[in-house]
This record gives C-alpha cells, sequence and structure tokens, in this order.
C-alpha cells in the first residue's frame, strides 16, 4: 500500500494534514528531534493528538532524529515511553546507539532508519536492517537503480523524500553550522548556512550568489518511477513550513496518489505546479533529483528564500502622504486584502509586503498604499494568496459509516453503525435505548424526521453516507433519540481509534533503569595517531596513515602507498558509493590485495568487515555516545572515531559485545573496541551536485574541472577537493588561509541538551 507521508511542526498544520489527506504524519516532541526550531509537540499532550489522528486512520512516527550524548539517554527515554504509551505507530532515529537502547527498552517498538543516516545503497540497508531498523528513510541522493537494489537485497520499507527543501550536503554529514556557530545540523539546530551569499573563486573566475543553496524537489511526476522501484512511503519535507504549505503539498500529492493508484498514472497539472510554487519555492524546481544516476543542476544561486510565482509589474509610483507611497500594479490575478508581495529588481530581491486594502483602479490596474520603497518596473511576485490558503484550510475528513435504526414500538431502541479502519477491517458498534418505545397516540415517528435525528453528525468527526430504519407507530421524545446517537458515536469512536492504532509496544522498566543509572568511567588518552595521507609526501612514520586518494582507482592509491611496503595504513572510503561506484570499488580493493584495513564513512562500509576487512568507523558515522559505538562495534568494526561534534564523548575503550545492556552489569567494562580520539581531517560538507556546473553553466561532456576552487563568506573560505568513483563527489574543507582556521573539530557544548 503506498502512503503519503507529510510534516508537522505544530497542531494547525497536524489538523491540515490529516484534513487533505495524509495516510501518516511525522513529528517532534520537545527534544532530540532534526528542526527544534519547530514548535513540535510536548509528552504530556501528545496522546490527545495521537488520538485524533489514529480517529482518521492517519499514522503518526515521531522523529527522534539527533545524535547524544551519553547523559541523554534518560530525558531521550523518559520522552520515548510517554510516545510509546501514547500509542505513536514509529520512531525515526539517526543514532545507532539510540536504535540500540529503544530496541532493548521496548523490545517490539517500530524503528525507522532515518535519511540523516545516509543510506543510499543495498549494502548500507543492509547494515540498517541488521541494526534492528524496519524502514529506511533512503538519502535524497539515491539513484533509482540503486532503490530497485536495495528493493531486491532487503526487507526494509522504504521511504523517499518526493517534495521540499533538499539539503545540499550529504544528510548527516554536514558540519558547517556545528563549526562556525557551534550549533549542530545533527542535532537539530543547523543555521542553514547554505543559504547564504558565497564568493566562488577559481584563478581568474569569480562569481557571487547562492552558491551552496539547493532546489527545492518535487518529484510529483515520478511517483510511478519510486513505487515501481519499491517505494511505499512518499514524504514531503516542511515540519519549518506554515500549514498552509501542508495543505496545499499534502492536498496536491494525494491527488497524485489516488491517480497513481487507480490509473497506474499520475501527471502534474500546470494548475497544480503553480499552487506548489505558490506554497513555497526557491525558483526551478529539482524534478529528477538524483534518480537518473547523473549530476543535476541542483542549486538556485540566484535566490534562498521564498519567491512565489511571478503575477505582474509596478506601473507607477508616487507619494501620497508623509511617508506613504502610492503604488500602482498590473497584475494578471486579483490583488486580494492579506495577500502577501515580493518585489524583485530584476533577479534581485527588493522588498516584500502584506498588502491592506487593495482598489482596482481599472481592470487588472491596482493600486495600494503603503510605506514600503518599491519602483516602477519592478516585477511583482504572489507569495501568499489569502483567499486559497483560506479554502485550503476549509478541508475537512470524515469517517463514513453506515446506520440502522429499530424504533419500534413496545421495543427498546437500537442504533447500529459499522464503518472501516484504514486496513478495511470492519467495525461495528449498537447502542441500546433504556426503555421501550411507547404506541403513538397521535403522532408516530416519521423515516424523516428519525432520519435528520440520526444524521446529525455535528463534530463527531463522522459523516452518514447510508442509513436504514425500521419503525411504525412508536413515538419516542428526540432527546432519546439523540441521547441514543450521542452514545453510539462515543462507542463507535473508540472503537475506531483502537482498530487504528499499533499493537501495544513493551516496555522493560528494568532496562530502562539500567541505561539511566549507567555509570561510564572517563576518557582516556588517545590509543592511536592518525596521519591523513593526500600526498605520497604526507606518508608518516609511527601512525596509522590513512589514505584519501582523490581518485579511487588502482593508480590514483598506489600513488598514496608507502614505498617501504609498510602495512601501518588504511583506506578511507568515500562517504557516498552508489551501486556503480561500489562496483568500481570492489574492484580497486581486489586489485589491491595489500590494502587491508579501511576507514569507513558510511553503514555501507561496515559490510567489508564481513569479507575479512580491519573497519574503523570513521567520524562520519556520527559515533557520540558510547551505545552507539557498540551498535557500530556489532556490526563488525574494530575501532571507532568519534564524531567531531562530540570529540570527548566516549569512554576510551568499549567492550565489543553488549556487556552495557545486559542483567549482571550497570557500567560498561573497558576493554575491546578500542576508540580513537586523533580523528583524521573529515570535510564539512560532502556533495552530490558539481560545484563547478554551478559555477560555468556547464555540462558533463564539457568538464570545467581545475583544482583551487574556494567558496568565501564573512572572511572564512573553503577549499572544495574532488572524489572520484563512477561519477564525480565533491568535498568542502576549511581552507588553509582562511582567517578562521578552527574548524577542524566543530562542537557544541558537552553538557548541551538539544533543546
Amino acid at each position: 500500500m503506498l502512503e503519503l507521508l507529510a510534516p508537522v511542526g505544530d497542531i494547525a498544520s497536524l489538523n491540515a494534514a490529516v484534513a487533505c489527506g495524509a495516510d501518516a504524519v511525522y513529528l517532534g516532541l520537545e527534544g532530540f528531534n532534526a528542526r527544534m526550531k519547530a514548535d513540535n509537540f510536548n509528552s504530556s499532550d501528545i496522546a490527545k493528538h495521537i488520538k485524533r489522528a489514529h480517529f482518521f486512520g492517519v499514522k503518526v512516527y515521531v522523529t527522534v532524529n539527533t545524535i547524544l550524548q551519553n547523559q541523554e539517554f534518560k530525558p531521550l527515554l523518559d520522552m520515548v515511553k510517554a510516545a510509546v504509551l501514547a500509542k505513536a505507530d514509529a520512531f525515526i532515529v539517526q543514532d545507532v546507539g539510540v536504535a540500540l537502547v529503544l530496541k532493548k527498552a521496548f523490545p517490539n517498538i517500530r524503528l525507522h532508519a532515518s535519511t540523516q543516516l545516509g543510506v543510499h545503497n543495498a549494502e548500507g540497508a543492509k547494515m540498517a536492517e541488521k541494526l534492528g531498523f524496519c524502514r529506511v528513510v533512503l538519502s535524497r541522493e539515491t539513484t533509482l537503480e540503486d532503490i530497485k537494489q536495495i528493493r531486491a537485497n532487503c526487507s526494509l520499507e522504504l521511504e523517499f523524500f518526493v517534495h521540499g527543501a533538499l539539503c545540499v550536503a550529504f544528510s548527516g554529514n554536514c558540519y558547517l553550522s556545528a563549526a562556525e556557530c557551534g550549533a549542530s545540523g545533527n542535532r537539530g539546530l543547523c543555521r542553514q548556512l547554505c543559504r547564504r551569499t558565497y564568493v566562488a573563486e577559481l584563478g581568474e573566475k569569480t562569481q557571487t550568489g547562492a552558491l551552496l543553496s539547493a532546489r527545492d524537489l518535487c518529484l510529483a511526476n515520478s511517483l510511478k518511477d519510486l513505487a515501481e522501484a519499491g517505494v511505499t512511503s512518499f514524504k514531503i519535507e516542511g515540519r519549518m513550513r506554515r500549514e498552509g504549505y501542508v495543505a496545499q503539498t499534502v492536498s496536491t500529492y494525494r491527488r497524485m496518489l489516488d491517480s497513481l493508484i487507480a490509473d497506474g498514472k499520475a501527471e502534474l497539472s500546470p494548475a497544480e505546479e503553480r499552487g506548489l510554487a505558490l506554497a513555497f519555492n526557491r525558483g526551478e524546481f529539482l524534478t529528477r533529483a538524483y534518480l537518473d544516476g547523473d549530476v543535476p543542476m541542483a542549486i538556485e544561486k540566484r535566490f534562498s528564500a521564498h519567491i512565489g510565482v511571478p503575477i505582474g509589474k509596478v506601473t507607477d509610483v508616487s507619494p501620497f502622504k508623509k511617508e506613504l507611497f502610492c503604488v500602482r500594479i498590473a497584475s494578471d490575478r486579483p490583488l486580494r486584502y492579506g495577500d502577501g508581495l515580493k518585489f524583485f529588481d530584476g533577479e534581485r530581491e527588493a522588498a516584500s509586503l502584506g498588502m491592506g486594502a487593495p482598489k482596482e483602479v481599472k481592470k487588472g490596474i491596482y493600486e495600494i498604499v503603503t510605506a514600503v520603497r518599491v519602483e516602477k518596473g519592478w516585477s511583482v511576485h504572489l507569495i501568499y494568496d489569502c483567499k486559497r490558503e483560506a479554502d485550503l484550510l476549509g478541508a475537512k475528513r470524515y469517517v463514513p459509516i453506515k446506520l440502522k435504526l429499530s424504533a419500534k414500538a413496545g421495543e427498546l431502541p437500537t442504533l447500529e453503525a459499522e464503518c472501516t479502519n484504514r486496513d478495511g477491517r470492519l467495525i461495528f458498534a449498537k447502542a441500546v435505548g433504556e426503555k421501550p418505545l411507547e404506541f403513538a397516540q397521535t403522532s408516530p415517528l416519521s423515516e424523516e424526521s428519525l432520519a435528520a435525528q440520526i444524521c446529525k453528525t455535528a463534530d463527531s468527526g463522522f459523516r452518514v453516507v447510508a442509513y436504514e430504519i425500521n419503525t411504525d407507530r412508536a413515538f419516542a421524545p428526540k432527546s432519546e433519540i439523540n441521547a441514543l446517537r450521542r452514545s453510539l458515536f462515543e462507542k463507535l469512536s473508540e472503537l475506531v481509534v483502537e482498530a487504528n492504532s499499533p499493537a501495544p509496544v513493551s516496555v522493560d522498566e528494568d532496562m530502562i533503569s539500567r541505561v539511566c543509572n549507567a555509570n561510564f568511567p572517563p576518557s582516556a588518552p588517545p590509543v592511536a595517531r592518525l596521519n591523513v595521507v593526500r600526498e605520497a609526501a604526507d606518508f608518516k612514520h609511527g601512525a596509522l596513515n590513512v589514505l584519501c586518494p582523490e581518485g579511487y582507482t588502482p593508480i590514483g592509491v598506489k600513488k598514496l602507498l608507502p614505498a617501504s611496503g609498510s602495512d601501518d595504513f588504511a583506506l578511507r572510503l568515500p562517504v557516498i558509493c552508489n551501486g556503480k561506484d561500489m562496483r568500481d570499488l570492489n574492484k580497486l580493493l581486489e586489485a589491491l590485495p595489500n590494502i587491508k584495513t579501511l576507514v569507513s564513512e558510511n553503514l555501507y562500509g561496515l559490510c567489508f568487515a564481513e569479507k575479512g576487512y580491519a573497519v574503523i568507523a570513521g567520524a562520519g558515522h556520527n559515533v557520540s555516545n558510547d551505545f552507539a559505538a557498540l551498535a557500530i562495534s556489532s556490526l563488525g568494526a574494530k575501532a571507532v572515531l568519534p564524531s567531531l561534534e562530540y570529540p570527548n564523548g566516549l569512554s576510551a575503550r568499549l567492550d565489543g559485545p553488549s556487556s552495557l545492556l545486559s542483567a549482571e552489569s550497570s557500567a560498561p567494562e573497558t576493554s575491546g573496541l578500542p576508540v580513537l580520539s586523533c580523528a583524521p581531517e573529515i570535510p564539512l560538507m560532502t556533495l552530490a551536485h558539481c560545484p563547478y556546473k554551478t559555477l560555468f553553466d556547464n555540462e558533463c561532456s564539457n568538464c570545467s574541472y581545475k583544482a583551487g576552487l574556494t567558496l568565501s563568506r564573512q572572511g572564512r573560505t573553503y577549499a572544495v577537493r574532488r572524489v572520484r568513483l563512477s561519477r564525480c563527489y565533491f568535498e568542502l574543507y576549511p581552507s588553509p588561509s582562511t582567517a578562521h582556521n578552527d574548524h577542524s573539530a566543530p562542537h557544541a557544548p558537552s553538557n548541551s541538551r538539544s533543546t
């Protein structure tokens, strides 16, 4: 069954998502979610919101998609327990340590692997399955061919983003906000520095713009391809968006999915595309993402904020009085009170305003009075349509029911109802009156009057679609029939909620207590020394040399190998590795049998432990607590590099088996898996798009690559480095020449919570 999954950042958005036809919603509670700036929900009242969603057959997924430190597991477990008792359907998790603990504390809990885990190939999906996930939210960079391979090689449910904002960096591996501001994207506090203005320099070529600002996704016309590849949940991004955005996107994709299910096809109409653009857009939508395996023009360098849709031009501006101006606008659609406008001078956003009462002075010409300075000739965009939004938010959702009333003299009146739950299972309820009906002396009950009484649904959420009435010369006060109806609806409502709720999740209080009371030993000095090797001259003795080639080819790697034949080196695996890349990588390792140790930066890399390699879990795995280290070790890692954001968050050594979560011990042992505290340099961003395409507007067929590209902003300079497999990826590093060179260890206060 195909699922439409909607974003919910507050109660208004929840109501909009439910009313407009979402099959499921995802939302965050007060902590540990990737949108901490959203209003979010509270543990104390989440039960009533989940109950309302379940009444309409809508599933609720709770986001727990940030990385944690050891001391944060107690508040995490308190929060998750509240959502479990409220009957949340599943939990979206990034931190593999959180996944390990939740599976222990709540044995039959359903966990979805967050897109922040970066699963994008079959090997990564199999690792996620081993960790206990039942669904994976695939990386937005995943190709259609890899989705098919993932579907063929694991039993996980597949979820995919089809609309909304696209992170320019590979999800889970962006450390720019943490490095500059101490505000971690992996902790829900991203400052969105990618949306700022940058200056690109390559030799004499320079360009200024929003050079890291990704276009928004709109994969509406790709739903069929995704469904045929194996995706069953179609996810809309936008927990920070207003309820009107949620209403518009859910309504549009509901129509599209219904068409796909009914007719096997789904095509976005021009009117629907305009509606989506009006809801939110930063320019042209990215309509195929990375599905075709190529490198799309992913950046909208002109704009980084909502630009709406063009509707006209400013034809005249004249002084009105004091500091006010009379502005005339020629518009191809009516302007109304409450609409929002943006003005553009060419491609430069120049001004914006919310309208008072516009006056139509002649057909298509509107006059407004404003204190905002605008200029004749500026183009006008509509960014908020007051009437359209009101219409969208006026949508209602009902549970259709059938009623059967028996109202006969001398018998107890009975009212029966039936409907189905979200899976099509029949639900039946019955209410019986307290005393037999009397024979009518003058005015017996008519079918018409009885129908009017029993079909009053008010705000119950039910809608009567059919009814049957059996009566004779009986009489009853309207109040008795009304009471019978209210009693039936109350019973039926509880049955509907129960039928749409998941099976109860068991709670292991003893395990929760052990986790909350665990005593973690302090961190210890480094147990290994690591050295990044990008050139042959960088190789050092007395250290584990981590080879970081530009090209993952035998020639490219051999250039970095020690001439002495020493084996104190490891090959760093790329963060992104699609199916074609994976085949090239396997060929490379077969051609270089002297490579015995690998540094993995993504879940897929741990599959090499099964092939006999010594695998170090690199900082790209974002291990920041001892439970995550245990989870990683269970997949075969021999050592772990802590997250760059919490380099001192782990004990010095951990026991490979999960003794920490066993009944015999409440504290971790300190032997086994080494925690390497001297992490090699890793990129602040990993990019699947091509910055050279952005700079030169070229295609891969006329590649413009030259080493030395930098991006600068406010005195900070970042170097762009290419990584080549079957295709190119790019990495963003602090430039050695930057005035702010303290970027190698992004961090947040070690005792901070995601608040």
